[in-house]
């Protein structure tokens, strides 16, 4: 999966699109220019669109993921109450 941009932006925005590229390749995941309104961009899978936004968008959600990798998954046990 690569994006789906190429060719379409230049500049700051190209380079700013490469590095969020590359971020999203470690999830398995590609940015693309939406087909539908209101436009901007998508941060996909191949089974489904994650975000939709601007770059600031992708950038935000990325970051949020990226900051869930360090912590440990959270377990509930069952017959266990939820206030304590």
């Amino acid at each position: 999966m690569g994006t789906e941009a190429a060719g379409i932006v230049s500049g700051p925005v190209q380079l700013r699109l490469d590095e969020l590229t590359e971020r999203a390749a470690l999830r398995s995941m590609a940015i693309r220019k939406a087909h539908e309104p209101p436009y901007g961009w998508e941060l996909y899978s191949p089974f489904r669109v994650v975000v939709t936004g601007s770059l600031d968008n992708v950038a935000a959600w990325l970051t949020a993921a990226e900051a869930r990798d360090d912590q440990p998954p959270v377990l509930s046990v069952a017959g266990e109450r939820a206030d304590g």
